[in-house]
Order: structure tokens, then C-alpha cells, then sequence
């Protein structure tokens, strides 16, 4: 089995890369948080997750790519859920694995709602079946303590028709810039400053 691909970005789609190794050029899905960060001719070094997926009658064999190991194994985690399956995983990921996990080890089902595909039971069944599985995980590391201020903060944003999985990101950068014991105004005045 693949651990690792490298090789040249000669196309991208909305869920898809397509990666050029020597003379073969292969198509790797890939989650929608990583495609911002992917150019068309870099080399780019991507971890390989493979699935048969069952599609009609047949076995569809399907890559997908990663730019580290754990996000790799997030992914893994949270395809575990039962009715999400790879597609489903790869169109819901908008936002970063960190963020994700912060989400639903907080039981966030609103942010989980905002992804692309998932609805509001589907949301429930993964908050249900990874809770705890992510309030011990290292994936949630880097992502900043929710406080009262950053929850107010966030719900103003989205108020003021920010999407959920965007304000999530804002308001992650306000915290970093102003610290997280700031007020929820001057956290969303942080946040739409730096939105332009």
C-alpha cells in the first residue's frame, strides 16, 4: 500500500487534485480545507488514504490526499461515522481537521450543520459516536479554549451573515491576534477588520 505521493499540481477542481508522477497523472481527492494552499505547477508532497468504495455493482477504488499523517487520521475517524462515507467526508471538510475536532468535542453541532452534506441529525450522529474520541485527541491541540467572549462573538458573525465554518475561522485568528480574554465585540471588530 501507497504511505506517500510526491509529484507536480497540474490541475485542481473542487474536490480534486490532479497530481503528475513521471509519465502517469493521477486524480487524488482532496478535502476543501487543503485546496487553497495547493498551486497549480509546485510539487507537492500528499498522504495517501485508499478506499474501495461500493458504487452500484462495483468496487470504485479511491485516493485521497493529505498534507500530513494526521490529518490522514482524522479523516479516518471521522468516515467511522456510520453514513459518512469517503465522498461525503472529502465534500464536508471545508475547514481544517483542528477545527473540526474542536467542534465536536464541544458537541458544536451548529458548525457541523454549516459543512456541505451534513445535516442536522447527520451532525448528531457524529457528535454522538466521536465526542470523546476527539475531547482526548491531539487534533484539537492547536486550536485556541472557546470562551464566552469568542462564542458571543462568533453567533454576532453569523448574525451579520458570516458562515459558520468562516466565522469559526475568524474568530480562531481575533483570538491569536487580541487573546482569548477579549471581549466578544472587540473580537468580532478584530475579526471584520482583518475580513477587509
Amino acid at each position: 500500500m501507497l504511505e506517500s505521493i510526491r509529484g507536480k499540481v497540474t490541475g485542481i477542481n473542487q474536490s480534486y487534485i490532479l497530481l503528475e508522477i513521471g509519465p502517469l497523472t493521477i486524480r487524488l481527492l482532496t478535502p476543501g480545507y487543503v485546496l487553497p494552499h495547493v498551486s497549480v505547477g509546485e510539487q507537492s508532497l500528499f498522504y495517501l488514504l485508499f478506499q474501495i468504495v461500493n458504487e452500484g455493482n462495483k468496487g470504485v477504488p479511491l485516493a485521497v490526499a493529505f498534507p500530513s499523517i494526521s490529518d490522514r487520521d482524522f479523516f479516518t475517524k471521522f468516515i467511522s461515522v456510520s453514513g459518512v462515507g469517503v465522498r461525503a467526508a472529502v465534500k464536508a471538510m471545508v475547514i481544517p481537521p483542528s477545527e473540526l475536532a474542536s467542534a465536536i468535542s464541544t458537541g458544536d453541532i451548529k458548525v457541523l450543520k454549516s459543512l456541505p452534506g451534513i445535516g442536522n441529525s447527520r451532525a448528531k450522529q457524529i457528535v454522538a459516536k466521536l465526542q470523546d474520541v476527539m475531547s482526548k485527541s491531539t487534533f484539537i491541540s492547536s486550536v485556541p479554549v472557546v470562551t464566552a467572549g469568542s462564542a458571543d462573538a462568533r453567533a454576532i458573525l453569523e448574525q451579520l451573515g458570516v458562515p459558520s465554518s468562516e466565522a469559526v475561522t475568524m474568530i480562531k485568528a481575533a483570538l491569536e491576534e487580541i487573546g482569548a480574554d477579549s471581549s466578544a465585540s472587540a473580537l468580532v471588530r478584530s475579526a471584520m477588520k482583518s475580513r477587509g
